[in-house]
């Protein structure tokens, strides 16, 4: 909000009339500033704002929001419109959004006006609890293996086939997208039991393990990873075939760079989301599937977060969050233990 399109800033603090100015020009020429656009933020601070302005005009007495003068945006309207609108049943995660931009207008015009100061400024936005992460139910996961069957069947190619395998290989050990796009084969045992070095957003490093039920399909897709190599390869050292990538793209790969085997992060994305059934598909809910059935196995939160390669177990607390069904069940059963 430059000085020349604010028509406040040229008031000062020390003008008389400045806080008896309407507080309609403020919202304007914020708007026009900052929200004028017809994208989804652009349009959801002009519905914040107008939201404000009728709720301040009832708050205030007024018959009709012209009359709102800049005095009348203090602390404890903008405290009550937040009281308000958790009232009316809006969510916090909503209402923190709302006062997010009433907080921006005025710390727009503290920056441009000398000596104002933002009425918002010391506004509490409401505490959420953040939701525990979302998992596939165990006939979400048997959908999509279905689906990915189906697909081979419409299709035999070694791309359909990666991208089967690079479905249950996530799942069964919760790395990351990027984790798994820059493993490379050498990474690998022989026995295809641990992933050794997986470097961590941390930048630590760590061993993963996979499960027996994965192995055998993975030992099958390194036999059509092999033969799909063997079109760019005439010879294909095991040394050379270990130096790629673990799941390899072919597109516009150049044999004498093994880095263009890499698959792109929108290509991993891609691959797992065109598995979705009834539940929209992305790599990282994969993680969280993993981290929930871990978690509901072991009990053990530290195993998860070193499972995970988690900095710290705090990140892995959200997994233990429960909603209010939960606790619900955790009641019922625990009552009628004691009056069994």
């Amino acid at each position: 909000m430059g000085s020349n399109s604010n028509p406040l800033a040229n008031k000062g603090s020390g003008s008389k009339n400045l806080m008896n100015t309407p507080l309609l020009v403020a919202v304007e020429s914020y708007i026009s500033y900052y929200a004028s656009g017809s994208g989804h933020t652009a349009r959801a601070k002009r519905l914040d704002l107008d939201k404000f302005v009728t709720f301040l005009t009832s708050y205030k007495g007024y018959s009709k929001p012209e009359k709102l003068k800049l005095k009348d945006w203090d602390f404890s309207s903008v405290q009550r419109f937040v009281d308000e609108r958790l009232k009316l049943g809006e969510a916090p995660s909503t209402v923190a959004r709302r006062l997010a931009t009433i907080k921006h207008m005025g710390r727009t015009m503290a920056e441009k006006i000398a000596g104002f100061v933002n009425p918002a400024r010391e506004v509490k936005a409401p505490k959420t609890a953040p939701p525990c992460p979302k998992a596939l139910s165990r006939s979400e996961i048997k959908s999509v293996r279905k689906r990915a069957i189906l697909r081979l069947n419409d299709k035999d190619s070694f791309i359909r086939k990666r991208n089967k395998v690079l479905f249950e290989f996530l799942l069964d050990t919760g790395l990351r997208a990027d984790e798994v796009r820059l493993l490379k084969l050498s990474q690998i045992d022989d026995n295809l039991e641990w992933i050794s070095n997986v470097r961590t957003k941390g930048r630590r490093y760590r061993n993963v393990y996979i499960t027996s039920k994965v192995r055998p399909i993975l030992k099958q897709y390194l036999e059509e990873r092999e033969r799909e190599l063997k079109r760019f390869y005439k010879k294909l050292p095991k040394a050379r075939s270990r130096a790629l990538p673990l799941f390899i793209s072919t597109y516009n790969a150049d044999p004498a760079k093994p880095e263009s085997f890499l698959m792109g992060a929108k290509t991993i994305w891609r691959a797992i989301n065109e598995l979705s059934t009834e539940t929209h598909l992305h790599p990282h809910l994969l993680r969280h599937s993993y981290a929930l059935d871990l978690l509901s196995t072991s009990k053990d939160v530290r195993l998860v977060s070193q499972a995970l390669g988690h900095s710290d177990v705090r990140i892995t607390m959200r997994y233990t969050e429960r909603n209010e069904q939960e606790i619900a069940r955790a009641l019922e059963k625990s009552r009628r233990r004691k009056s069994a």
